[in-house]
């Protein structure tokens, strides 16, 4: 827009502005209450004249000062959906931790549970070990005794044999003295 241009118009809107004034200023008053009366379709078409002067910027700007709301409103659902995603995946997160958590504490407790056995059939081979230890030494000890007892009963058997030998023996040389 020229700058000429843009002078009328401003001044176009200076004379409306002047016009609105004047028309107040010369309204009959209402008695005893400080208001004035004025034909509204004057007033209005005054208001028209002067929105069509302005410049397309102040048109867009009552357009969004009229649409406010519905851009507020807009921009509310849109925080209340953003909000809500968040919350969903905020819950869908700790949903996934929690069953995170109860596979590692579950997998835990079962590798417990598997040291926990390995440790007792560790302690049972060891207390089973110790008894058949215990068992031979008891064995190995009965055997070496039971050995000692046949060695001496053998060895009695072989001097009660010896000794009837030596006796035949004796009685031989005896008799064989006599003959002599």
């Amino acid at each position: 827009m020229s700058g000429q241009k843009k002078q009328e118009l401003e001044l176009r809107v200076l004379e409306l502005l002047e016009e609105l004034e004047d028309r107040i200023e010369s309204a009959p008053n209402v008695p005893l209450t400080g208001k004035i009366l004025f034909d509204k379709h004057e007033l209005l078409n005054i208001l028209k004249d002067i929105n069509m002067l302005l410049p397309d910027e102040y048109q867009q700007v009552r357009f969004i000062k009229s649409q406010k709301e519905q851009i507020i409103d807009e921009a509310n659902n849109i925080a209340e959906e953003l909000i809500s995603n968040a919350r969903h995946e905020e819950l869908r997160i700790i949903e996934t931790a929690k069953a995170s958590e109860t596979e590692i504490l579950i997998n835990a407790t079962n590798r417990a549970k598997e040291l926990i056995n390995e440790h007792e059939i560790m302690r049972q081979a060891r207390n089973r070990a110790q008894e058949l230890l215990e068992d031979a030494e008891d064995k190995a000890e009965g055997i070496r005794k039971g050995s000692y007892d046949y060695a001496e009963e053998v060895m009695k058997r072989v001097e009660l044999n010896l000794s009837k030998i030596l006796h035949t023996v004796k009685e031989n040389i005896d008799e064989l003295e006599e003959y002599k």
